[in-house]
C-alpha cells in the first residue's frame, strides 16, 4: 500500500494519495503553503552562499562594525564580536533549515509544528512584525542612497528636503516590491547578479580608506578613531554587543527554511550557510572598519551610516557609483531578510484569501509605520536598545525551535497531520501548544524587564543567550516531565511512528 509521504534522498515528499488525505480534512493547503517536491528544487550549495553573501554584504552589517567603534571598542575588538556573534548563530540557520530542505515547507509551517494550528499566530506575528520592522529601516537607507542619485542629476531635488527623500524612499519600497513579489526565483537570479558586484564595491570602500592614509593599510588600521576608547570595559561592551550581533541575524535564521526549501540536498544548505556566512560577514564588517576609519581622516569625523558618507564627496561620480553601491546592498538584504519572512506569513495565515503578490504588498504596506529614522538616531541606539529588543524576541523563539524539532519530533514530521486545522498531532490543546507560548511569553517578559530593573540589566544585555538556552532548557525539562508523567518510552520510533507507511525511493 502506497504511503502518503515517501523519502526521496534527503527530502520527504506529499504522494497524490497523502495530497488526498490532506483534503479530506480541514486544512490550510495552498499554493503558498504547499512543499516543494525535488524537481522543483534548483538551489546549490553556491547559491545558498550567495544568498548569505548578498544578506551580510549589506549596509546595516557595515553599519554595525561602524557603530561599535563608535561605542567604544577598537576595531579588532568589534570584528571578534562581529564574527563570533554571526557564527554562532548558523547553527540556528543550519537546524532550522534543515526543516525547509527535508519537507519543502516554509517558517510557518515550522511555526504550526510547534506551536499548534493556531498557536502559529503568535511566532508567526512576532517574526512578521520584526520582518516589516526592519524592512522600513532598510527601505530608508536605500531610499537615502536613490535621493543622492537623484539630487546629481535633478539640481532642485535636494530643496525638496523631506519630500525628497520620502520620495526616493517610495521608490526604493517598490522596487523591493516587486521583487519579493516575483517569488524566490527572482531573489536568486538577484543575488547571483549582486553578489560579485557588491564584493567588487566593497573593494572600492577598502581601496578608498587606504588612498586616505597614503596607501598604508597599517596607517589606516592605527587611525586614533577605530582604536576604542581605552576608558571603555570591553567585557562590559562585549557581551550585549555579541547577543545584539546573534539576535541581529536571529531572524534570517529562523525563517531559514523560507530559502532551503529551495535546496536539493541537506549538504548544500549546510555547506552554502557554514562556508558563506562568516567569511562574508568578516569581510563586510572588514569594509566598515575601513570605512569609518577613512572617513575620520578625510573629514575629521567617523562616520558610521554610509549614506550620510557619500553624501560628504563632491565628485558627482563618486556619489552616483557609491550610492548604487548602498541601493544594491541594502535590495539584496531587504528582500531576502526582511519582506519575504513577513509575506510568506500573510500568505500563510489568509492561505485562502490572499495570494502571495498580495501578501507582499501588504507586508510592505505595514512597513511603513516603522517609523525607520527612529532605530537610526544613533550607533549605541541601533545596538544595544534595538538589537536587545530584538534578541529578547528572537531569542526564547529560537531555542524553543530547536529543542521542540530535535529533541520533541527528532526532525519527523507527518505532514498530513501537519496540514489539519481540525486535529492530528500538531493540533495539541484546541490548536495551541499552550506550554510553549507560555514558556515564550514569561521567557520573553522577564527579559524585557530586565532592560528597566537594575539587578536584572544582565539578562537584557545577553537576550538572546540567555533567552534561546533558558526557553530551551525549560520547554526540554517540561517534555521530561511529561513523558515520565505518561509513560512514554522516548524513541521517537517506536513511539511516534508517522502513521502512514513511508516509502522510500
Amino acid at each position: 500500500m502506497s504511503g502518503f509521504q515517501r523519502q526521496n534522498g534527503d527530502i520527504v515528499e506529499l504522494t497524490a494519495a497523502g495530497l488526498e488525505a490532506v483534503r479530506s480534512h480541514k486544512n490550510n493547503y495552498a499554493d503558498s503553503t504547499r512543499p516543494l517536491a525535488m524537481d522543483e528544487r534548483g538551489w546549490s550549495a553556491w547559491d545558498m552562499g550567495n544568498l548569505w553573501i548578498g544578506m551580510l554584504v549589506s549596509i546595516a552589517v557595515y553599519q554595525v562594525a561602524s557603530g561599535l567603534i563608535v561605542s567604544g571598542m577598537s576595531w579588532g575588538e568589534a570584528l571578534f564580536t562581529i564574527v563570533l556573534g554571526h557564527f554562532l548563530v548558523m547553527v540556528f540557520a543550519v537546524v532550522l533549515g534543515h526543516f525547509g530542505t527535508k519537507y519543502g515547507l516554509t517558517y510557518p509551517m515550522l511555526c504550526k509544528l510547534v506551536f499548534g494550528s493556531k498557536g502559529t499566530v503568535v511566532p508567526s506575528l512576532v517574526r512578521g512584525i520584526l520582518g516589516c520592522f526592519w524592512f522600513g529601516v532598510q527601505a530608508w537607507i536605500g531610499g537615502q542612497a536613490v535621493n543622492a542619485i537623484l539630487a546629481v542629476f535633478l539640481p532642485f531635488w535636494n530643496g525638496l528636503g523631506f519630500k525628497g527623500l520620502f520620495i526616493s524612499f517610495l521608490i526604493f519600497w517598490l522596487m523591493n516590491v516587486y521583487i519579493a513579489g516575483s517569488g524566490s526565483g527572482a531573489v536568486q537570479k538577484l543575488e547571483k547578479f549582486a553578489a560579485p558586484v557588491l564584493i567588487l564595491l566593497s573593494f572600492i570602500v577598502i581601496i578608498w580608506g587606504m588612498y586616505t592614509a597614503d596607501w598604508s593599510i597599517s596607517g589606516l588600521l592605527s587611525e586614533p578613531s577605530i582604536q576604542g576608547n581605552p576608558d571603555a570595559d570591553f567585557w562590559k561592551l562585549f557581551f550585549p554587543a555579541l547577543s545584539s550581533m546573534i539576535a541581529f541575524d536571529g531572524g534570517i535564521a529562523l525563517s531559514m527554511a523560507d530559502f532551503t526549501r529551495n535546496c536539493k540536498t541537506q549538504k548544500a544548505q549546510m555547506v552554502g550557510q557554514l562556508a558563506g556566512a562568516p567569511v562574508m560577514t568578516a569581510f563586510i564588517a572588514f569594509v566598515g572598519i575601513c570605512g569609518t576609519a577613512g572617513a575620520s581622516l578625510a573629514f575629521q569625523e567617523a562616520i558610521w551610516e554610509p549614506a550620510v558618507l557619500v553624501s560628504k564627496f563632491d565628485n558627482p561620480a563618486i556619489v552616483i557609483i557609491f550610492s548604487l553601491f548602498i541601493i544594491m546592498a541594502v535590495l539584496t538584504t531587504n528582500v531576502a531578510a526582511n519582506l519575504v519572512p513577513p509575506t510568506n506569513v500573510l500568505a500563510t495565515l489568509f492561505a485562502k484569501k490572499i495570494s502571495y503578490k498580495k501578501a507582499a504588498l501588504i507586508a510592505a504596506v505595514l512597513a511603513l509605520f516603522a517609523q525607520p529614522w527612529n532605530a537610526l538616531a544613533s550607533a549605541y541606539d541601533l545596538i544595544y536598545n534595538v538589537c536587545g529588543l530584538l534578541g529578547a524576541l528572537l531569542g526564547p523563539i529560537s531555542g524553543l525551535y530547536l529543542v521542540s524539532y530535535l529533541f520533541e519530533h527528532k526532525t519527523h514530521v507527518d505532514m498530513v497531520d501537519l496540514y489539519r486545522e481540525d486535529g492530528g498531532r500538531y493540533y495539541y490543546k484546541g490548536g495551541w501548544n499552550t506550554a510553549i507560548i507560555a514558556i515564550f511569553l514569561a521567557a520573553t517578559a522577564v527579559i524585557i524587564a530586565g532592560k528597566y530593573i537594575t539587578p536584572l540589566n544582565f539578562l537584557f544585555d545577553n537576550a538572546y543567550a540567555i533567552g534561546s538556552v533558558g526557553a530551551g532548557l525549560l520547554y526540554y525539562i517540561y517534555l521530561k516531565i511529561q513523558n515520565k508523567r505518561n509513560g512514554v518510552n522516548e524513541n521517537y520510533e517506536d513511539n511516534h511512528q508517522t502513521r502512514h507507511d513511508c516509502v522510500t525511493e
